[in-house]
């Protein structure tokens, strides 16, 4: 399934406007289903691409840096940083693309279980100001991969619609990339 940019920014938008909504899982390539409530975020999406392959997108720092952040942002290769172990750091910038503003995240891995799945932990930074954490998990489905992304911030409640539309488009260069 094709989606172009301006296509999966609609999705996102649309997927934002629709996050404390309960969706069915997705079942078709391209297809997410985002859920978004109090202070946690389900976003699940299927690629075409083996579990491995999708695994690697987010531990490989060459791959990592060609689809980490939302469009109107880009990752310096040399800004990441990813030790793929318990206690190993994963770190990456996100910049503006006009030069901007630059977003700097850093996690420690709290599991690391390849190819089904990790989770970390992120504390709280000046552009952050709350730690949270996050799981990630990959399932291989007919041919595919459905990845579901667990995020629980450590605050009463979150507006989850820049994270939302972040995560749609950052998962749609994601979804170009194992295309290639």
């Amino acid at each position: 399934m094709s989606t172009e940019p301006s296509q999966a920014s609609a999705n996102a938008a649309e997927a934002a406007s629709k996050a404390t909504q309960t969706q069915a899982p997705p079942v078709r390539p391209g297809e997410s289903a985002v859920v978004g409530g109090g202070n946690t975020l389900t976003i699940t999406r299927i690629f075409e691409a083996p579990r491995e392959l999708v695994f690697q997108a987010w531990t490989d720092p060459d791959q990592l840096a060609q689809w980490w952040g939302p469009e109107q942002l880009h990752t310096p290769r040399e800004s990441v940083i990813v030790e793929p172990q318990v206690g190993g750091t994963w770190a990456a910038t996100m910049v503006m693309d006009d030069g901007g503003q630059e977003f700097p995240t850093s996690a420690r891995f709290t599991s690391f279980d390849p190819p089904k799945g990790f989770a970390m932990h992120d504390e709280p930074n000046e552009f952050f100001p709350f730690a949270s954490e996050l799981k990630v998990d990959f399932e291989e489905v007919d041919g595919g991969t459905r990845m579901t992304i667990v995020q629980h911030f450590d605050t009463e409640s979150f507006d989850f619609g820049d994270s939302i539309l972040g995560w749609g488009t950052s998962l749609e260069k994601l979804r170009r990339l194992l295309a290639a």
